[in-house]
């Protein structure tokens, strides 16, 4: 079904997306640029990337696409003309996605995370399940998209641990509870009820700056950024 493969594109950036910005840690130092300006030669150097940067860009990376995860869902399980806009804006950050974890961790990482079971097309194969399960008021589909979303916060909660070398329960942990969030947006807002479906928005949004913490955290450490 059309509706269906779009919104597949649409949810491929809900979690790590702040891992987008890691490939410029493989070349953290810069050489001079010359600019001209006005006839007169200008040479600027790029400091290397401190751990404070990348602290701040995964934060506002995993904000946004918590953001965009909530718009696309929301005009999914109704119909909305937006819907196109915002699985446009997802799917280009997804591809993005997947090109910066294979440069960062590997060709074979970057495969395993697209295609692997459980992983990151699985991940939003499920939550089009769980989507589709709401609109038609399903509750048993929502249960079996409920207990595959969480499966995949096991294994991929693995993978994540096993790159960055963050714990693998923390890293599960917080998949999970960023999962359980956009559920329960997604249900408010599908009820109605859209002063609660506003309050979970904010607060899954600002999950995932806590997320972005934790991630920046690890890969600082590998690299060794001050």
């Amino acid at each position: 079904m059309r509706f269906t493969r779009t919104m597949t594109a649409a949810l491929a950036a809900v979690a790590v997306s702040g891992l987008l910005v890691a490939g410029a840690l493989a070349a953290s130092s810069r050489g001079s640029n010359d600019h001209q300006m006005n006839g007169m030669t200008m040479t600027t150097k790029a400091t290397a990337m401190t751990a404070a940067d990348l602290r701040v860009t995964l934060d506002n990376l995993f904000g946004e696409h918590a953001v965009l995860a909530m718009n696309a869902t929301n005009a999914g399980v109704t119909g909305s003309k937006s819907f196109p806009a915002a699985a446009k804006a997802l799917d280009d950050n997804s591809v993005a996605l997947s090109r910066a974890i294979a440069s960062v961790y590997g060709a074979k990482a970057g495969k395993a995370f697209l295609n692997g079971k459980y992983m990151w097309r699985d991940h939003i194969k499920f939550f089009v399940d769980y989507t589709v399960a709401t609109a038609k008021k399903n509750k048993a589909g929502q249960t079996r998209a409920v207990n595959d979303l969480k499966q995949y916060t096991v294994t991929f909660g693995n993978f994540l641990a096993g790159a960055t070398g963050l714990p693998k329960l923390a890293v599960r942990n917080d998949l999970l509870g960023h999962v359980l969030e956009l559920k329960s947006q997604l249900d408010d807002y599908a009820a109605g009820n859209y002063t609660k479906a506003a309050s979970d928005y904010h607060a899954a949004y600002n999950h995932m700056f806590m997320t972005g913490d934790l991630v920046a955290g690890a890969i600082a450490k590998q690299k060794g950024l001050k």
